[in-house]
């Protein structure tokens, strides 16, 4: 009776795949097509063993952290995939265009990166980056908020909301160039409850990581509150 049922809602109401468009079983539960997510340009390979860069040639680690070992405030960064369509198309509606639902479908290549390197058994809390109260209200979500909690329920760990928070408004980072993002998120951030992560280990959640300043300075707040390390995961790598 319930297969009947879906089966006639979706006549009325098709389903389609959030990415291609094209309809999607009656019965099924997701909103991504099988034909879609094998385009995923998943990271593997050789990365950098801090801010997890893809490294093409080889080597430890990327320019950036061999010649700057202080550059970012993270102990680790780690992406699900390469900021490359469909995935691009998939976080724009997953942003902008109220797709909320698609938190959970896009959080199991993180799940399966953070069960893949070290810091999944040292982490102890999961915190989302934070979005300005304002652009919070205009959004309506925080997506980075339903990312972590969608992994902390595949990975079992717990989820710590309103820890993390935005003290000031700064300019849309993708509007800046490198050294300009650094210096417009600098100081952006504290943090509420310290005793909440006082020497606990954090996995910092974000969707997409480019130049990581947004990363560095939450691990920054964080650290100078208390906590033992801060790892980091995104969904993907710009």
């Amino acid at each position: 009776m319930k297969d009947l049922l879906l089966k006639l809602s979706a006549f009325f109401y098709p389903v389609t795949c959030s990415c291609c468009g094209n309809d999607m079983p009656a019965v099924s539960k997701r909103r991504i097509c099988s034909g879609c997510k094998s385009k995923f340009n998943i990271i593997k390979g050789l990365v950098c063993q801090k801010c997890g860069l893809p490294l093409e040639s080889g080597g430890e680690f990327c320019y950036v952290c061999r010649n700057d070992p202080k550059e970012f405030y993270f102990d680790k960064m780690r992406s699900a995939y390469k900021y490359e369509d469909p995935i691009r198309k998939l976080v724009l509606k997953f942003k902008y265009s109220n797709r909320m639902f698609l938190a959970g479908e896009l959080s199991e290549g993180m799940a399966d990166t953070a069960r893949n390197n070290v810091f999944f058994g040292e982490t102890d809390i999961i915190i989302p980056v934070p979005l300005s109260i304002v652009r919070r209200i205009k959004r309506g979500y925080n997506q980075a908020e339903l990312l972590a909690g969608e992994l902390g329920k595949k990975i079992s760990k717990p989820l710590a909301k309103n820890v993390l928070v935005r003290k000031k408004m700064t300019k849309p980072q993708f509007k800046l160039s490198k050294r300009e993002r650094f210096e417009n998120i600098k100081d952006s951030f504290t943090v509420k409850n310290k005793e909440l992560i006082k020497n606990k280990n954090i996995l910092l959640v974000d969707d997409i990581a480019t130049t990581s300043a947004t990363a560095s300075a939450c691990a920054k707040a964080l650290k100078e509150a208390g906590c033992r390390k801060v790892y980091v995961i995104t969904l993907a790598r710009d």
